[in-house]
C-alpha cells in the first residue's frame, strides 16, 4: 500500500497534513465519533468534566483501543474529525494531540459545534484508518502430496 501525504508546509496548532492519496488501500477502518467516557455501557464514567485536555486525551485513547482491535495503531490514522464545542479553545485540543500524532500526518478536519450529544462533552473526534493487506498468519498453502498409484495385485 501506498501513502502520499500532501501538505501546503504551513505550520498549524494541530498535527495535521492537508490531503492524503492512498493506493491499493488495503482495509479502511471508519470509527465513529468518540468521546470522553472511558468505557461503553451503564458503568461508564466522564473523565475530566470540564477539562478540554482530559476529554481530548481520552477521546484519543478511546479511538487507539478501537483500532487496536482490528490490529492498526494510530500511525494508521489518515484522516481525523475534531467536533469542539468551543471553537476558541481548539490550540488547547491540539496540544493533546501532537502528543499522539506524529509525522506522517492525518487529515483534520475542525467543527464547531453548539452542543454534542451530551452537555458536558466539550469534544467529539472521529477517525478513518488505512491497513496494508498483511498476509494471514499461520494460513500458507498446504503443501501438495504426491499421487501415489497403487499397484493391483
Amino acid at each position: 500500500m501506498e501513502k502520499r501525504y500532501l501538505t501546503k508546509q504551513i505550520p498549524s496548532k494541530w498535527p495535521f497534513s492537508h490531503g492524503v492519496a492512498i493506493k491499493n488501500p488495503g482495509t479502511l477502518v471508519i470509527l465513529a465519533g468518540q468521546v470522553a467516557f472511558d468505557r461503553h455501557g451503564p458503568n461508564r464514567q466522564l473523565v475530566g468534566p470540564g477539562d478540554l485536555a482530559a476529554q481530548t486525551r481520552q477521546a484519543i485513547l478511546n479511538i487507539r483501543t478501537l483500532l487496536g482491535q482490528c490490529g492498526a495503531t494510530l500511525k494508521d490514522v489518515v484522516d481525523l474529525t475534531a467536533y469542539l464545542t468551543d471553537i476558541g479553545r481548539f490550540e488547547e485540543a491540539g496540544r493533546v494531540a501532537m502528543e499522539y500524532f506524529t509525522d506522517p500526518l492525518p487529515t483534520l478536519t475542525l467543527i464547531g459545534v453548539k452542543a454534542l450529544a451530551f452537555p458536558e462533552l466539550l469534544i467529539e473526534i472521529r477517525a478513518v484508518a488505512v491497513l496494508a493487506d498483511r498476509p494471514a498468519a499461520g494460513r500458507a498453502k498446504p503443501a501438495r502430496r504426491k499421487a501415489t498409484r497403487r499397484r493391483r495385485s
